[in-house]
């Protein structure tokens, strides 16, 4: 009897052990049964919707009959068809939209597009085009500048040259990064304004990081703005300029400095050939 209940124990623990392993081996089985049934479920799933998708690029029903280009101002239909190299007669679904816009984009005038579908066979392209604001010189060339201030095509006789010019900057005529933001801004106040309508049409801005911003307007007339508020500084004009004609003083050829808030300082401009005798400044008190 004693022999008995001294290994009595150990008998316990082995039943104990037996069972945790019949309970684990039913739980691994368990397991092996539902990872089968869930990649039976993945599989007729893949299954049944590459079915569909067969069936949906192969359906004639689904091939494209029109492409509708929108947006399109400085390109034409034709330009965007041509970029967008879409086959004739190929299924809606079949089309890689992705590789459509990518295609579209490589074309400069081009920010951004969208490819869409309209059912049941219509090809979308909406065409969103760069604005251009002002020509920028790079090297020996000029290059269009959209509303973000980002030089995107070199000017040719094909484009458009009613636009200012953007001067200033180091040797290779690039105005600096700092001074390009700023000039957008100008840019954008003198879409928006009247005040200097009247004294022609602006040909040339020239910016400095030391003074600023300068117009020039093919009416022969320079303003010097120095640095933002450009909406008060047009503002502040109409009475000098009223004073100018009192006077019958021909509002061409003058530099009238705006930048100074206290005062608008008018005198000739310095212009090529002999220097021509000098004339006192008129300022006026603000």
């Amino acid at each position: 009897m004693g022999w008995l209940k001294k290994h009595k124990p150990f008998n316990n623990r082995l039943e104990a052990r037996k069972y945790r392993l019949q309970r684990r081996s039913g739980t691994l089985a368990r397991d092996a049964i539902y990872a089968f049934l869930l990649l039976g479920a993945v599989f007729m799933i893949t299954a049944f919707a590459a079915y569909i998708y067969l069936f949906v690029v192969s359906a004639p029903w689904l091939v494209i009959r029109e492409t509708s280009v929108r947006g399109v101002h400085e390109l034409t239909e034709k330009d965007v068809l041509a970029l967008a190299a879409v086959k004739p007669r190929q299924n809606l679904f079949a089309v890689n939209c992705t590789a459509v816009a990518r295609r579209i984009r490589t074309n400069p005038w081009v920010r951004d597009v969208f490819v869409g579908r309209e059912l049941p066979g219509r090809l979308v392209l909406i065409v969103r085009e760069r604005r251009p604001v002002a020509m920028v010189k790079q090297g020996p060339d000029l290059f269009l500048m959209d509303t973000d201030g980002v030089p995107f095509k070199r000017w040719d006789t094909g484009d458009e040259a009613d636009f200012p010019v953007l001067t200033g900057g180091g040797a290779d005529g690039r105005m600096p990064t700092e001074l390009t933001a700023r000039a957008v801004a100008l840019l954008d106040e003198l879409a928006r304004t009247r005040d200097l309508a009247p004294y022609g049409a602006v040909s040339e801005i020239h910016g400095s990081t030391v003074t600023g911003f300068t117009v020039y307007t093919d009416a022969g007339l320079c303003f010097r703005l120095g640095f933002d508020n450009y909406g008060n500084k047009f503002k502040r004009l109409a009475p000098v300029m009223a004073d100018l004609e009192k006077r019958q003083i021909k509002p061409a050829y003058l530099l009238i400095d705006l930048a100074d808030p206290t005062k608008i300082t008018v005198q000739p401009r310095r212009l090529p050939g002999p220097p021509a005798p000098a004339e006192p400044a008129q300022a006026y008190r603000t």
